[in-house]
């Protein structure tokens, strides 16, 4: 019997808790963890009965999928370029007087383009690394439940 490194929501895993894994939420390809195992604990405990199975199948350590492995710098620079664009907006909205939605309105236009141009370069970059991502998880997990957007349950 072959040791189980890479599923850890299955019996026996013995891999890493920390680093890169597939489907730890339901529509995330790919993310790092700091303890894999307290998001395991999570969904045996939270989630509705009829995701569990499907979830603790289909999670999968990416310590040996290349791709993941580039992408990972890629979700750094992603989110630290999030904060400026809502902090500013956060520091514009609080002062805000009479005229109040008029201007509320005016900086939340202003963060959502700000927001969609830099998730349209995230998600650019990102496309051709999470198709070999997927190919990789395909590999090992050829009964996976995701349709290209997220995980499928049962109804």
């Amino acid at each position: 019997m072959t040791q189980n490194t890479l599923f850890p929501g299955r019996p026996d895993y013995t891999g890493p808790t920390c680093g890169i894994f597939g489907f730890l939420h339901h529509k995330i390809l790919c993310e790092s963890s700091h303890d894999v195992m307290e998001r395991i604990r999570y969904v045996k405990s939270s989630k509705p009965d009829r995701e569990i199975a499907v979830r603790l199948h289909n999670m999968i350590y990416l310590g040996g999928c290349e791709a993941a492995a580039k992408r990972a710098p890629l979700d750094a620079d992603y989110e630290v370029k999030r904060v400026p664009p809502y902090t500013d907006y956060r520091v514009k909205l609080a002062p805000l007087d009479a005229d109040y939605q008029a201007k509320q309105a005016r900086l939340d236009a202003d963060y959502r383009a700000k927001r969609v141009a830099l998730d349209a370069d995230y998600e650019a970059k990102c496309a051709p690394l999470d198709a070999d991502i997927l190919t990789y998880i395909k590999t090992h997990i050829p009964d996976c439940a995701w349709d290209g957007r997220e995980l499928v349950f049962p109804k």
